[in-house]
């Protein structure tokens, strides 16, 4: 925990002296891996591909709000899915359209959660971001989420239709838009998680606004066992494929994470809570007072004593004598000249 305080204080000072450079550096490789990301899964439009737009349009990211950097990755992606199909282009224009709606009017901040969300698909690891989350920004961090979940499986479903309609002769719209809302509803996958993910963030907002020591500690267990329970049931309920492995491992690293905004976010010291009460003409007030953990970076500098310059302390007793019996002889020297 000291250490993480100690790193907390000095992640701080780097921050706040190096801002103006790692908000752009951190938002160029966002939009890299992203877009890297959506060629690989569904780099459909070959222009598209071309490392030198990808980077430009990364470097131009890493200068803008974040929520720029969100409709230049949906339109991105669009642009993909509309070489496969016109249809399925339609289909993915409805749902970002209703995500806009709902992003830029609750979340407008919070862009990087929906961009965080759907990196952490690809890699198989949404379920380490729920606890974090709820605990550093509260239930409205639902709506990205969801939000990175069902775009995660746009894309995903984006490839086994790509492979239906090349084995299959070409077909009305209509029938394409049906083989699209069958394949992306017949996947329960992303209900199940949206389901587990939201329930989770809403249990631990609430539960770490509560008034009692250790509110966060509570808030983590709880959000870790609610949403691993209902992972599990959703799992067995609806046939959802969902890897046991990744889920059990993303979401004890979930708690640790948790753990660790807790720490970086909520330290207190309990043992030293303080009891305040006073009055004014309308209300009697009681005030609970618990003072956070701060630990000062303190820079220290140990100089090397060389063992062969140093003295003894009977070498220095010694001189000292001497030195004494110095002052002493040279006044009685003194008295013997005048009376010479």
């Amino acid at each position: 925990m000291i250490f993480l305080l100690v790193l907390k204080e000095k992640v701080k000072k780097f921050y706040n002296k190096y801002n103006m450079y790692v908000m752009p550096v951190v938002k160029f490789v966002m939009a890299l891996v992203s877009m890297l990301l959506l060629n690989f899964s569904i780099g459909y439009m070959s222009q598209l591909k071309n490392p030198l737009i990808v980077g430009g349009i990364s470097v131009v990211c890493a200068f803008l709000p974040i929520g720029f950097m969100v409709v230049v990755l949906s339109l991105f992606m669009l642009l993909h899915l509309f070489a496969i199909s016109v249809e399925f282009a339609a289909v993915a224009l409805c749902v970002v359209a209703l995500m806009y709606l709902l992003y830029f009017r609750f979340t407008p901040k919070q862009g990087y959660v929906l961009v965080l969300t759907v990196i952490m698909c690809c890699i198989k690891m949404p379920f380490v971001l729920p606890i974090a989350l709820g605990l550093a920004l509260g239930a409205s961090s639902v709506i990205p989420v969801s939000f990175g979940i069902i775009i995660y499986y746009i894309i995903e479903t984006a490839s086994a239709y790509e492979v239906a309609i090349t084995n299959q002769a070409p077909a009305d719209s209509f029938k394409q838009i049906s083989f699209i809302a069958d394949a992306f509803i017949g996947n329960r996958a992303w209900m199940v998680l949206v389901i587990a993910f939201a329930v989770a963030i809403i249990v631990v907002y609430f539960i770490k606004k509560l008034t009692v020591d250790n509110a966060w500690t509570y808030a983590i267990i709880s959000g870790t066992a609610i949403q691993f329970i209902l992972l599990i049931a959703g799992r067995i309920a609806f046939s959802a494929k969902i890897d046991l492995v990744f889920m059990v491992i993303g979401t004890l690293l979930g708690a640790v994470l948790g753990y660790v905004c807790q720490v970086v976010f909520f330290s207190l010291d309990y043992k030293r809570t303080e009891y305040v009460q006073y009055e004014d003409d309308e209300y009697y007030y009681y005030v609970k007072a618990v003072p956070k953990i701060n630990i000062a970076d303190v820079d220290l500098q140990v100089k090397q004593i060389n063992r062969k310059n140093t003295k003894k302390t009977k070498d220095i007793n010694s001189m000292n004598r001497a030195e004494k019996d110095k002052k002493n002889t040279v006044p009685d020297l003194e008295e013997e000249d005048i009376f010479l």
